[in-house]
């Protein structure tokens, strides 16, 4: 009787299917993604397809998108500014026709107020040597907590040698005012409490300002980051240290996922969460998809 029932078993468990392989992946919500351009987006989508992820804010300006970015189902516009003497950071590609750094505050809300565009973001000023607290910033600031649009600023790390003019390579377009007292993120603090209902989050989770960041989430509850770029432009052992820390500090539901960049990016992002040894499965799923569905108020 016994060997019956260890054959039946046995069929069972072979036919039946894989309680874990019917499981959907983790869905995916990526808060820093920059416009790849008409060539390479069928590639990214279909690695949000196989990813499972939802939506993409989708970092660019308003010459990239030609009158607005196509794929609303999947992407939520983000104007990237200011722009050094009107060329993007890094790349180089011209962000405004008439050439400036800065665009007109009620250009943007226009955009806005047409539904093209849901997010402030990547504010580069780093790039430019200004810092968050800068005069330059504040309309801009004040023009999002009005319309309660969020944003999303640049602090901390940059490609290495930005600030090399005569130095060969990536990135190509140099910053010579790239500064990091322009990153300091705890510059953030005026404008929080000035603000105080700024839906606001710090990219590259101000990489490597551990004491400072961890201060800054600790003292202002609406202040949130993301962590992209550093699953592949620093060492692995050094990402999972800040991150570990940043959760060990109790801070797993105020972090995002981001690739900033195309499929490959993506990939090794998302990888690198679902396989850190110190994350619950619940901390893997807040920070991949539910903190960002939260703090870009995104229907269920």
């Amino acid at each position: 009787m016994r060997a019956v029932t260890s054959i039946a078993t046995l069929l069972v468990l072979a036919f039946a299917p894989s309680a874990k392989a019917q499981q959907p992946p983790i869905p995916v919500i990526d808060v820093h993604m920059h416009e790849p351009g008409a060539k390479a987006m069928p590639e990214y989508l279909s690695a949000m397809d196989e990813l499972n992820v939802q939506k993409s804010i989708l970092i660019g300006t308003p010459l990239q998108w030609e009158g607005g970015p196509g794929r609303p189902d999947r992407f939520l516009p983000s104007l990237m500014f200011p722009c050094g003497e009107g060329k993007a950071p890094n790349i180089g590609f011209k962000c405004f026709a008439d050439g400036s750094e800065f665009p007109p505050v009620e250009e943007i809300r226009k955009l806005a107020e047409a539904g093209k565009l849901k997010a402030l973001g990547e504010i580069n000023a780093q790039y430019i040597g200004v810092a968050p607290d800068d005069p330059k910033l504040e309309p801009y600031f004040a023009l999002a907590e009005e319309l309660d649009l969020p944003v999303g600023i640049h602090i901390g790390i940059g490609p290495p040698g930005s600030a090399y003019v005569d130095r060969p390579g990536f990135p190509p377009r140099k910053s010579p005012k790239y500064s990091i007292a322009a990153g300091d993120v705890t510059a953030l603090e005026k404008v929080l409490v000035r603000h105080p209902k700024l839906r606001l989050y710090v990219m590259h989770a101000a990489w490597p300002f551990r004491e400072a960041m961890i201060y800054m989430l600790y003292m202002h509850p609406q202040l949130m980051v993301d962590v992209s770029v550093l699953q592949w432009a620093i060492p692995r052992p050094a990402y999972y240290s800040y991150l570990k820390d940043l959760v060990d500090a109790g801070f797993a539901d105020r972090i995002m996922f981001g690739s900033d960049g195309g499929p490959k990016h993506l990939r090794a992002g998302v990888a690198a969460i679902l396989a850190a040894p110190f994350l619950t499965d619940a901390q893997k799923k807040s920070i991949l998809h539910d903190n960002a569905a939260r703090f870009f108020k995104l229907p269920k």
